[in-house]
């Protein structure tokens, strides 16, 4: 074990620090150079995956000794952490989903039997949004919270971030991960954090106004909470772009890589929009965009594989795609220890290749970033229709406003979108033929769309259901 890293926390605070140190990492409170936080991040990638094979094998030996869950669920399957010799290897163990979760913690309330030593001597409590499951609890140790500030550090470094700025935390801070991490990183890499708290909209619109521009400034939010604050500002006569926010940094949901939205924002706010992506289950950011990619299209993003295995599956087999081919990701949190997720299926569809960056980052590329989760695809006669595809749709056609849903009835769905305000009502017909043609290019399916006024639709500080039924 080396002892050239040095950690945020002392070994007082920590208790039990697990799992090998990887020297590279140097020291995490400070940047390694102008352009990267860690020396990890550029690495030879046979050096990255040398890294990923010694942290799973700790992984998945530490799970089974002092995991109930995943010592009950590997046994019953008659497989052990010793079948898997390598990465390729990993596919032995069973994949695990929130229902598998779910189904454990009402058998084993309240936090179920996953939790490698007792969760109230855990650090951080959370649960899960329960958008498409019960909400799941869920808790990280104090070295899992430290794996997570670092992991967020770099990523905002990798936006552009640096020490001394502003940061705008545009979320009312509920008992889900979401952005606690952002904001928790932000502050430990020397940013002032400013919440939003539960202020409404307008009023954080003139905090904003009043801070944003005397110091360097980032807004942190869900892309389309992003969209309904300049929708705001504008109500309120307020230019958003003369605001002074310099960076948005985007999760919850798609937006920031679909092309018609990060074109939206980057105008609207006259600032760099950036991507990054991560579930409760496994912590930490899996995906960020870096300042070059951004300017690419597709816009892709960095997988951080020193701290996470992601496979890409079929969807409907589960078993692992060819090398190349997009899929659903299933991830190994390599620095979760508390609750520990390994072959979690977080369901993204994604494309992952290994080329190299203009930054200079070793670290592969989900190209086009996670396209959307598979619980949100809807099938039309045999067809997948992506919501994300439908929003490029959206909001690249003049006329329409940025909100839409997808309305599904039977064997149907019914495409709602609102109207930009200087519409008249007697453009609408016109609006939903254009959109209605411009999906069926892209789709091949003839989809009757609905536009509704502008207001129809409410707006959400954190992931807005965009699949309803009817």
């Amino acid at each position: 074990m080396s002892t050239a890293v040095k950690y945020l926390f002392t070994e007082e605070m920590v208790g039990e620090r697990v799992g090998p140190d990887i020297f590279e990492e140097g020291v995490r409170s400070v940047p390694a150079s102008d352009r990267y936080w860690c020396g990890v991040e550029t690495l030879p990638l046979d050096r990255l995956k040398d890294i990923q094979a010694e942290r799973l094998q700790f992984l998945l030996k530490f799970a089974y000794d002092r995991s109930p869950f995943y010592r009950e669920l590997w046994d019953r399957k008659r497989v052990r952490p010793s079948d898997v010799k390598s990465l390729d290897d990993l596919h032995k163990l069973p994949v695990v989903t929130k229902y598998d979760f779910e189904r454990d913690q009402a058998a084993h309330p309240p936090f179920g039997s996953a939790p490698t030593s007792p969760p109230s001597t855990h650090l951080k409590y959370w649960q899960t949004t329960g958008t498409s499951a019960r909400p799941r609890l869920w808790t990280d140790t104090r070295q899992d919270w430290e794996n997570g500030l670092l992991l967020y550090t770099r990523s905002l470094y990798g936006h552009g971030v640096r020490p001394g700025w502003r940061g705008f935390f545009a979320f009312g801070f509920p008992p889900f991960l979401g952005f606690w991490l952002c904001f928790g990183a932000s502050e430990s890499m020397g940013c002032q954090v400013v919440p939003k708290g539960g202020l409404p909209t307008k009023t954080w619109i003139e905090i904003l106004r009043n801070l944003a521009g005397s110091a360097p400034s980032f807004l942190v939010s869900t892309p389309t909470y992003a969209i309904r604050q300049m929708e705001a500002a504008k109500e309120m006569g307020i230019d958003p772009a003369s605001l002074g926010i310099n960076l948005l940094t985007l999760a919850g949901e798609p937006g920031a890589c679909v092309p018609a939205t990060a074109q939206m924002l980057t105008k609207g706010w006259n600032a760099e929009v950036h991507d990054i992506l991560g579930v409760t289950e496994t912590s930490g950011p899996i995906l960020f965009t870096c300042q070059e990619q951004i300017k690419r299209t597709p816009i892709s993003d960095h997988v951080n594989i020193d701290y996470f295995v992601v496979e890409l599956l079929n969807p409907d087999t589960l078993e692992p795609v060819p090398k190349g081919e997009p899929g659903v990701s299933c991830v190994t949190a390599l620095g979760r220890f508390g609750m520990p997720g390994i072959r979690f299926l977080v369901g993204d569809y994604m494309e992952m290749v290994e080329e190299p960056c203009p930054c200079g980052r070793t670290l592969p590329l989900a190209k086009g970033g996670a396209i959307g989760r598979a619980d949100d695809v809807v099938f039309v006669k045999g067809i997948k229709l992506h919501p994300s595809l439908v929003e490029t749709a959206v909001r690249s056609t003049p006329g329409l406003g940025v909100e839409y849903k997808l309305q599904k009835k039977s064997d149907q769905v019914v495409i709602l979108v609102e109207a930009e305000p200087n519409v008249p009502e007697k453009e609408y017909a016109r609006l939903a033929q254009t959109l209605q043609q411009d999906l069926k290019t892209k789709t091949t399916l003839t989809l009757p769309v609905e536009i509704h006024p502008p207001g129809t639709f409410p707006r959400a500080e954190m992931k807005s259901a965009r699949v309803i039924k009817g």
